[in-house]
């Protein structure tokens, strides 16, 4: 494996610049099946490249398919990217598990900072407005910084039924020109009218390019977590996110959607396998991101077909399903992981920080 190396000309601002194009990030592009010679190299090669089994075991040319490609938010991307990418902030606790700063002094949450950095559309669901306040607040009486007015952590829209949002904080935002938009409707949870919020505003671009990143969808009740994954689904199967990579992050760990055949998911994480090195000139000495620890977590049902490289233990055109396979603990072992199944499934990875060099 090639290592590869971040040198000062590739970090910028916040995050850092992958060494691929950033055009890269998402792509949707037809390629032919295989054909009928290659269909001998088994059906690892044919699920990664669109083929279908036929009825009698043999291979048969599938449909011309898309290659999504899902690229970590801890890369930067261009300015074209950074539009269409939003975040929703979720009223859970925040969590600061490491100092990014010198002198050791906790910060808010470093991927929390990576997301809203990332983004250009931010909503908070209800309660998660009173979190964002008080990390920012606290962080800013800390640090002895002059931001009374929190100008850089300032989000577009609160929604939501608000009986989560104090009197003060909704004050503070509206006096800030946020956007504050009552839902009443008790048939969908504070996370579905921040998608809500967010559906309206990709709906007034042009572009079919976009991210949605979901921030403290994990911790707390587990029915709240299994609804940020059902959300997931529900909602990447919208026509209006379609085309939209679905990703749900706290400190931890991360989960993506990834789309079911005839789509080859294509997934470039910040920290792939060990052998992997990173130098940076930044002052903080901290990189944060994920991998490489690993899953693929077929949560929203059976899932008769799964094939992927780039993991230490592939899947072959295997079954998985709860009570049978599913891969856990597995590891990202190349740069791009390529993953085709016959449903969608979550990809999962946990969170890490590494002292930079």
């Amino acid at each position: 494996m090639s290592v590869a190396l971040l040198s000062r000309a590739t970090v910028v601002a916040f995050g850092f610049k992958s060494h691929l194009s950033s055009s890269t990030l998402f792509r949707s592009r037809p390629q032919t099946s295989m054909s009928s010679n290659d269909a001998s190299r088994g059906r690892r090669q044919g699920a990664i490249r669109g083929e279908r089994e036929g009825p009698d075991g043999g291979a048969c040319r599938a449909e011309p398919h898309a290659v999504l490609s899902y690229e970590s938010p801890f890369f930067t991307s261009d300015q074209q990217l950074q539009a269409q990418t939003a975040l929703i902030v979720l009223n859970t606790p925040f969590q600061t598990l490491c100092s990014s700063r010198e002198d050791g002094e906790e910060d808010l949450p470093a991927v929390l900072r990576a997301l809203w950095k990332a983004s250009s559309y931010r909503v908070c669901a209800d309660g998660g407005a009173n979190r964002l306040f008080d990390a920012v607040e606290s962080a800013r009486r800390r640090h002895g910084t002059d931001d009374d007015d929190h100008s850089e952590w300032t989000p577009d829209v609160v929604t939501g039924d608000l009986d989560s949002i104090r009197p003060e904080v909704r004050q503070f935002y509206e006096n800030k020109g946020v956007s504050i938009v009552h839902v009443e409707d008790q048939d969908f949870h504070d996370l579905d009218k921040s998608l809500m919020a967010v559906e309206r505003w990709f709906a007034k671009s042009a572009s079919n390019q976009s991210r949605l990143f979901i921030y403290g969808g994990f911790g707390g009740r587990f029915d709240q977590e299994m609804a940020c994954i059902n959300a997931l689904l529900a909602w990447g199967n919208k026509d209006t996110f379609r085309q939209t990579l679905f990703a749900s992050y706290n400190e931890e760990t991360c989960a993506f959607l990834l789309r079911e055949s005839p789509v080859v998911n294509q997934i470039r994480i910040m920290f792939p396998d060990d052998s992997l090195v990173y130098r940076t000139d930044d002052s903080v000495g901290v990189m944060v991101g994920e991998g490489p620890t690993c899953g693929l977590v077929p949560i929203f049902g059976r899932c008769e077909t799964v094939t992927t490289s780039g993991l230490k233990w592939n899947l072959d055109g295997d079954t998985s399903e709860f009570g049978g396979l599913v891969s856990t603990s597995n590891r990202v072992m190349d740069e791009v992981v390529s993953v085709g199944s016959s449903h969608p499934l979550i990809f999962t990875a946990e969170i890490v920080r590494k002292s930079c060099t």
